[in-house]
């Protein structure tokens, strides 16, 4: 007997730029307790403590949300 499952996925939201960018500031401060600009002008300036931690590394990957046009 075999069991079909079906999985759907849910719809796509798209995001404002400044909604994005909220949602980036969001997780900046839940995760390194800064702001998302903060967390940018440390990011790129080399200034984030312990870089390979995973919540940083969450937030280098969210890094495009901060920069939406």
């Amino acid at each position: 007997m075999t069991t079909e499952i079906s999985h759907q996925a849910p719809p796509l939201e798209e995001l404002s730029a400044e909604e994005a960018r909220r949602f980036f500031d969001g997780q900046a401060r839940r995760y390194v307790r800064m702001s998302g600009a903060e967390f940018v002008r440390r990011w790129e300036a080399g200034e984030i403590e312990e870089p390979e931690r995973p919540e940083v590394q969450l937030l280098a990957m969210l890094l495009p949300f901060a920069r939406a046009r």
